[in-house]
């Protein structure tokens, strides 16, 4: 697993429409249902897999008036992309640079999110959440494989099944803890 960024999110509860009973929040690395703050692109200091290098670019895109709502992520990602054909190297963007992730960080668990054009900043949907996948799989109570192991056999399965189109990446999902 490489370090990818760090990124900050509002973190939606789990939707009434998601019948997932262990699901309490979706920790998915889409944007689809929780996200990302408004206009982050617009800064451009995101990295290619539209992640920010640096723990502070990705707070400081967060308006200081909702900065309460918000969370902190780093994600770290796996070195395959899988596709309906199988599984190819992953080429890491030369700008994915981000400081190491400190140790305050917790694994939440590992998401298999697609991404369908290379124009795309990031990833565009987590099947787990954003097609119900959940409720057939096992998962966390962040909407997230337990394991990568359990997130790469996910992603073969979306890469043959398409539940949204593309090619899936495996990325584990960490949380800063604060104490």
């Amino acid at each position: 697993m490489t370090d990818a960024g760090y990124f900050a999110k509002n973190i939606a509860p789990k939707p009434a429409r998601l019948p997932a009973s262990a699901v309490r929040e979706i920790c998915s690395v889409s944007n689809c249902i929780s996200v990302g703050p408004d206009n982050w692109t617009e800064r451009w200091l995101h990295n290619g897999f539209g992640w920010f290098n640096r723990m502070a670019d990705a707070l400081g895109v967060v308006p200081d008036e909702w900065r309460s709502e918000f969370r902190l992520f780093a994600y770290r990602i796996h070195p395959e992309i899988f596709r309906r054909e199988g599984r190819v190297r992953l080429v890491v963007p030369a700008d994915v640079k981000p400081d190491p992730i400190p140790g305050t960080f917790r694994s939440l668990g590992f998401d298999s999110a697609n991404r369908s054009r290379a124009d795309v900043i990031g990833f565009e949907c987590s099947p787990l959440s954003c097609n119900g996948m959940a409720a057939e799989l096992t998962v966390n109570e962040f909407c997230l494989f337990p394991s990568l192991d359990a997130a790469i056999a996910g992603a073969e399965q979306f890469a043959v099944e398409q539940p949204e189109p593309g090619d899936y990446y495996v990325v584990e999902v960490l949380e800063r803890r604060f104490t």
